[in-house]
């Protein structure tokens, strides 16, 4: 069993050399992590800006050969079998 006990002085150094520690580690995580969450954030703003003007071009493509040429869009390219899933 050890019965060393470090006296209140090098506990206190010892406490503050953890929190030390602990702010280098948050401030170098933090630079990382930061690099490293402006490409995802930039990747996905894009991959989503990208889907959605798909989606948004297709629905209006869709609509206009719905209104001028009685041309389902969505049935020519998914087909009779997609409404049956919904």
């Amino acid at each position: 069993m050890n019965t060393y006990r470090p006296s209140q002085s090098s506990n206190i150094w010892m406490t503050a050399i953890k929190l030390v520690i602990l702010i280098l580690g948050l401030y170098v995580s933090a630079v990382v992590l930061g690099k490293v969450f402006t490409w995802l954030f930039a990747i996905t703003f894009f991959l989503i800006r990208f889907i959605v003007i798909v989606a948004a071009s297709f629905l209006v493509l869709h609509l206009l050969l719905k209104l001028l040429f009685k041309v389902d869009l969505i049935e020519q390219v998914f087909g009779r079998k997609i409404f049956k899933h919904f």
